[in-house]
């Protein structure tokens, strides 16, 4: 028994003497990574905190001999509002940084102070255990988020929908009734007068079905058989003068894109597009996408006035939020890259999976 104990206080020492070397190698591993969340120190330093408590409460144990299954008592403020919260993809990605960083610094230890098979394996569960606990709190926040944002945008576009049809072509209508009941007042005694009501109330009626088609448009974001470069030319020609000249680039084979994928991407790089044309007051705006088997990237920039994105989005760009979470649910990530007065490029990453998007890149 003092053996085992002997062996458990050594794993536990080289992880409190070597602590702030595996963090640095986590946190190094972060910022090294392809995903551009983990790459800003801004949303690493919660990542990096939050191992510091794992790596405590293993400590502990091991201190402790004990073997607990699970380590949700100690989850801290995962999932929890101001919580570290990102896509399940980077949350993986930082847990397999973690083990890593462990592990080469226990291989790395000199033999004499190295731990043992057994309290190694132990040490490696409990490790194991712990990352893997706070993964999945972190997941199922972050995807009970995502659901929520969803139901709100929902009941959002509910409401717009609503507003629409009563304001425009409940309201035309409604004028369009007025002219006919004084047509039919005014037609014995007033022809003359009667048939300009008449008149006036067709203009009414051809202009509410001119709102409805408009309503109509919105809710139906492109046509199946259009290719994306049409989609997006096409809500280009719909805004009218633009003021800028707005150059659209696809590339790649679209049949690679999955529909939802296609959907979805066609939405972000609109948005994207809308935000530039409306907001940035450019002179010249690019817009490129290019679909390859695995990946579908976009690049939409604007030599415009630019803003800080590490600051609350300014006006007009209250859809970058949407962009986001419409590109994180398939797992991809919008980048924004710019500055005052130094424009604006805005970085779409969509992995392509299953039938019709081959393998991942």
């Amino acid at each position: 028994m003092e053996a085992q104990l002997g062996v458990r206080g050594t794993a536990a020492g080289v992880l409190e003497r070597r602590m702030d070397e595996i963090l640095a190698a986590y946190e190094a591993a972060l910022h090294s990574t392809d995903s551009s969340l983990l790459r800003e120190k801004r949303n690493a330093e919660p990542y990096v905190a939050e191992a510091r408590r794992i790596l405590a409460h293993v400590i502990s144990e091991l201190h402790r001999g004990t073997y607990l299954p699970h380590g949700t008592d100690y989850l801290g403020d995962v999932g929890r509002p101001g919580g570290p919260r990102t896509h399940p993809v980077e949350s993986g990605r930082a847990a397999t940084a973690l083990f890593d960083a462990v592990v080469v610094v226990l291989t790395d230890e000199p033999e004499p102070s190295r731990p043992g098979p057994t309290e190694t394996a132990v040490l490696f569960s409990l490790l194991h255990r712990q990352i893997v606990a706070r993964h999945t709190a972190r997941s199922v926040a972050h995807i009970g988020y995502l659901l929520e944002r969803i139901r709100s945008a929902h009941n959002d576009e509910r409401r717009r929908i609503a507003r629409e049809l009563h304001d425009e072509v409940a309201g035309q209508l409604g004028t369009a009734l007025n002219w006919f009941e004084l047509y039919e007042v005014y037609e014995a005694e007033q022809p003359e007068l009667a048939r300009r009501k008449l008149d006036a109330a067709r203009t009414t009626v051809r202009e509410s079905l001119s709102s409805l088609r408009d309503v109509m448009t919105g809710l139906r974001h492109r046509i199946d058989t259009a290719s994306l470069h049409t989609a997006l030319t096409r809500d280009l020609d719909g805004m009218g003068d633009r003021g800028a000249e707005v150059r659209v680039s696809v590339t790649g084979d679209e049949t690679w894109l999955p529909a939802g994928a296609a959907e979805e991407l066609f939405l972000i790089v609109r948005e994207a597009q809308r935000n530039a044309v409306r907001h940035a007051r450019a002179s010249l705006i690019t817009v490129e996408v290019h679909v390859a088997p695995g990946e579908a990237r976009a690049a939409i920039e604007d030599d415009g006035v630019g803003f800080d994105p590490a600051t609350t989005a300014p006006r007009g760009h209250s859809g970058m939020l949407s962009m986001r979470e419409r590109a994180e649910l398939l797992g991809g990530s919008v980048t924004v890259e710019s500055q005052p007065g130094c424009g604006a490029r805005i970085l779409v990453f969509l992995p392509l999976e299953g039938e019709n998007g081959g393998e991942p890149a």
